[in-house]
């Protein structure tokens, strides 16, 4: 297999993220490493909302632009080890090895502010957070999950809201 062939696999073909599958492999080796060496990692899930609108506006070149310039601003942001992924029409996530949860919400400012002006007023963006190590944390599936939940908070808070899963676990 060649590298443009090895490429196509692990990446969206509309951005040039990563694509979930690839992301969730690496998400696991992250959630090992971390036990393993007891160090930190975070996980962001961020939510665009007002694809719809812009698309019903511009038509749907107009909203892949604007998909287009989110996954832009997000590769801008990141740091040469973080790990950006599109996850759905409208849902990107960002694995931050080494990073825990302030260096996250430090990467949320820098990510949201520069999608923002990018976009203008054309969508706002709920973000959920979760961080490693964190205690009884079983899965990488639980660690998403929780970083899920976050992202539900996130929403239901209003437009442009970021949200640290911090509840105690189950």
């Amino acid at each position: 297999m060649d590298e443009r062939q090895l490429v196509t696999l692990i990446t969206d073909s509309e951005t040039g993220l990563l694509n979930e599958a690839y992301f969730r492999l690496r998400l696991e080796e992250e959630f090992k490493k971390s036990w393993r060496f007891q160090w930190g990692y975070s996980l962001l899930l961020v939510d665009v909302d007002g694809l719809a609108a812009i698309e019903q506006a511009r038509g749907r070149s107009g909203a892949d632009a604007t998909v287009l310039d989110i996954a832009g601003e997000i590769l801008t942001a990141s740091r040469d080890v973080d790990l950006a992924a599109r996850l759905g029409r409208q849902r990107f996530a960002m694995l931050l090895p080494g990073t825990g949860a302030e260096g996250a919400v430090t990467m949320v400012r820098r990510v949201m502010q520069a999608v923002l002006e990018k976009v203008e007023d054309q969508v706002s963006l709920a973000i959920g957070i979760s961080a490693a190590p964190q205690e009884k944390l079983a899965s990488p599936d639980e660690f998403f999950a929780r970083a899920e939940q976050a992202l539900h908070m996130a929403r239901s808070q209003g437009s442009n809201q970021v949200v640290t899963w911090n509840a105690p676990a189950r």
